[in-house]
């Protein structure tokens, strides 16, 4: 009998791939290919598995395209690095056929979340705060 699907084991033969590190990020914090591929918004297994079926020279050009997506991350830089990550990837796959190039769906933030959210929760729990103080008579929670 099969596993259900959120029971299997995801791709293991793309593990030295996906977690070996690109460089560090702030403070000396290693950097892996798993974590770079999430922050651009791609499901790491997926687009090691879509980079493994491409040839050599076409998957180094892409997965350096994706690594200069991360900040900090010049092109030349990217390029030197992605040839030498590819090499992780398992052999090619004569059953998988070539997709299109991917695009980057931007979830990487580089600034703190917007004033307006911050502020909006700072309303809803000054209200929620006041109607308790008028259904109660008092202040919450026995304070005062």
């Amino acid at each position: 009998m099969a596993l259900r699907a959120p029971y299997r084991l995801l791709r293991s033969d793309l593990d030295s791939f996906l977690f070996a590190p690109i460089g560090d990020e702030i403070e000396g914090v290693p950097l892996s290919m798993i974590s770079a591929l999430a922050r651009l918004g791609l499901d790491p297994w997926e687009e090691a598995g879509r980079l493994s079926s491409l040839s050599k020279p076409e998957a180094v050009e892409q997965l350096a395209r994706l690594i200069a997506e991360v900040p900090g991350r010049p092109l030349a830089e990217a390029r030197e690095i992605a040839g030498r990550f590819i090499g992780l990837l398992p052999g090619r796959h004569c059953d998988r056929s070539p997709t299109s190039q991917v695009q980057i769906r931007p979830l990487y933030r580089t600034s703190a979340p917007r004033p307006i959210r911050f502020w909006l929760i700072c309303f809803v729990l000054a209200a929620a705060a006041l109607v308790s103080m008028i259904v109660h008579g008092g202040f919450p929670f026995g304070m005062l």
